[in-house]
Order: C-alpha cells, then sequence, then structure tokens
C-alpha cells in the first residue's frame, strides 16, 4: 500500500513535533523540565527507527534526507542551544557573553548540512552528530544541578565552544547505529554499553555527558576498526 511509504516521513515529523514541544516546555515552563527532556528522548527513537524504517519499507526519498535534517534541526540543534542557555540563566545573573552558548546551534545547522552531502557518513560519523550532542548538553545540565562549579556561565561558554567544534570536525567516530554482526566492528559498541552502565549505576543522569565523552575515546581507540 502506498500509505506505508508515508510511515518514515510520519515518523521524522514527529520527532520534529515533539523538539518543538521540547523547546516549548523549556521556555515557558508550564511544565517541569523532564518532560522536556522525555520529548527529546521520543525524538531520539523516532530519528532512530526513521531511517530504519525507510529501508525496511524501501520508501527511501530525497525528501525524506532533507526532513529529517530540518527536525533534527529542531530537536537536537535548537533545543541543546535553548537548555544550555536556560542552565546559565539559572544563576540569575545575564552576562552577554551567554550569547556565545548559541554556537551550538549553528554548528548544529553546519553539521547537519554537512551530514546530506558526505555519502563515507553512511558507516561512520565525521564530528559528533547531532542527537550525541544533545544527549551531552543535557548531560551537562545535571552536572551542572548536581555540582554548581558547572553552573557559572563561562564553564558553560566553553563547553558550548567545545561541543560546537566537536560537530563540525572531522573527528572519526563510531556510529551507534551499527550494520551487520560483524564481531570485531562491534567491539567499541560493546565496551561503550559496558562502561555506560557502570557510569550509570555510579552517577545516575550525572553520567550522560561523561557516556559521551568516553564514546569519544572509544573512537579515537579504535578509530581503525570502522574507518577502511
Amino acid at each position: 500500500m502506498q500509505i506505508t511509504k508515508h510511515i518514515p516521513n510520519a515518523l521524522t515529523l514527529s520527532n520534529l513535533f515533539s523538539g518543538c514541544l521540547a523547546i516549548f516546555i523549556l521556555v515557558t515552563g508550564v511544565f517541569p523540565l523532564e518532560y522536556a527532556f522525555l520529548c527529546i528522548i521520543y525524538s531520539l527513537i523516532a530519528d532512530f527507527f526513521d531511517g530504519l524504517t525507510a529501508r525496511w519499507l524501501h520508501a527511501q526519498s530525497p525528501i525524506g534526507l532533507q526532513l529529517d535534517s530540518l527536525a533534527d534541526m529542531v530537536s537536537f540543534g535548537v533545543f541543546p542551544g535553548f537548555l544550555l542557555f536556560y542552565t546559565a540563566e539559572s544563576n540569575h545573573i545575564f552576562p552577554y557573553e551567554n550569547f556565545i552558548i548559541f554556537s551550538i546551534v549553528l554548528a548544529s545547522a553546519y553539521r547537519l548540512a554537512k551530514f546530506n552531502i558526505d555519502t563515507e557518513q553512511s558507516y561512520y560519523f565525521k564530528g559528533l552528530a547531532t542527537p550525541a550532542n544533545t544527549i551531552l548538553c543535557i548531560g551537562m545540565y545535571y552536572l551542572a544541578m548536581e555540582y554548581p562549579w558547572f553552573q557559572q556561565s563561562w564553564v558553560l561558554v566553553i563547553f558550548s565552544l567545545i561541543s560546537s567544534y566537536l560537530l563540525v570536525s572531522n573527528l572519526p567516530l563510531f556510529s551507534l547505529k551499527f550494520k551487520g554482526v560483524n564481531a570485531k566492528k562491534l567491539t567499541p559498541h560493546i565496551a561503550l554499553a559496558v562502561i555506560a552502565i557502570l557510569l550509570f549505576i555510579i552517577m545516575g543522569k550525572a553520567a550522560l555527558a561523561p557516556i559521551i565523552l568516553v564514546y569519544i575515546l572509544l573512537s579515537i581507540i579504535f578509530k581503525n576498526y570502522f574507518v577502511s
């Protein structure tokens, strides 16, 4: 049925809608911030499955690729920028340097545009993917809530610049959307899963940022496993 060909794009649009809800909750404060994070979790799930569904249903299309980037720009580009800006503002100080935090939004736009024209990124990522960066930023928020030192504006500004660099860099990072069951190529995935579980047990939600840092470190260590 032709209707099945629209399922992947429907998932992508639901990602976009959920990202808009997350930003609305963050900006207005009408609901606890955890609700915004739940919206982002849904966006992550939808982003993971829209491409898989398109391949399963043989419904891949140029418009689907563009929609995916536009949805990701909102959920994983605009939202993390606003989240860190909100985190910096929560200490009731408004230095103008805080606007530098929005460099994450600009870098996300550049990174998504680069992804659309780079065929090599079908197998591994060049630079930190926007969904992973969003997890990193949410982790930074939890660190700031747990340890007030991370809440200082200058810390968040420096963090945002590092995050922006990771987004636009050509650093090879293994894709979490692994293909096949090659044991050697799955080594970094297994290592990441084990370390992530341990970090969650020790640190709870504050482990999100360290987990992404471990992901980057494992990508450097196991580069030859996924870059031919």
